[in-house]
């Protein structure tokens, strides 16, 4: 996995954190919980998203995920190409 900030504290945006994540093809994201909200568009391939129930969801170009506070997830690329995501998140807010 890649991940790079495109805007956060650092570029002046105050709680707001701007992601790109790039999963390689066999990657996952662990899974994890975090204590704000996690907007995520998926930008390019498909990927398996573990919800907080832990029901797995299929999610491709342009699906939209909302990931609630302490919601357990997780990010996995069972396909032989790229997958990218955004992530918009806003720490220190629930």
């Amino acid at each position: 996995m890649i991940s790079r900030i495109l805007a956060g504290p650092g570029q002046g945006c105050g709680d707001l954190t701007v992601r790109l994540l790039t999963i390689k093809p066999d990657g996952r994201l662990p899974r994890t919980e975090f204590d704000f909200q996690r907007v995520v568009t998926v930008l390019q391939g498909e990927l398996f998203f573990m919800d907080g129930d832990g029901a797995m969801h299929v999610v491709g170009e342009g699906d939209v995920i909302i990931i609630r506070p302490y919601e357990r997830h997780h990010f996995q690329n069972d396909s032989s190409s790229l997958a990218r995501i955004h992530i918009a998140e806003t720490r220190g807010r629930t």
